[in-house]
């Protein structure tokens, strides 16, 4: 299974793709700056047999892409 980060994932069109990623049973890392809604969607994915791992953070920041590759790796990317 691959494992995918996603960006932006708390709503619209990264809402969309974290979903649409589920549905091919990939390991999600969630990245939006507001916990609660990323806590949200990774509900919905982990409905849907998908796992998510939430990262809420500022992707200008480049600490956070750090994070947000280092969480990939770890869960098999």
């Amino acid at each position: 299974m691959p494992t995918v980060i996603v960006t932006g994932a708390s709503m619209g069109i990264g809402r969309a793709l974290a979903l649409a990623f589920a549905d091919e049973k990939a390991t999600l890392i969630l990245s939006a700056r507001g916990r609660d809604a990323l806590e949200e969607v990774a509900r919905e994915v982990c409905a849907r047999g998908a796992r998510a791992v939430v990262v809420p953070g500022d992707v200008t920041a480049e600490a956070h892409r750090v994070e947000l590759v280092a969480r990939a790796v770890d869960h098999g990317g």
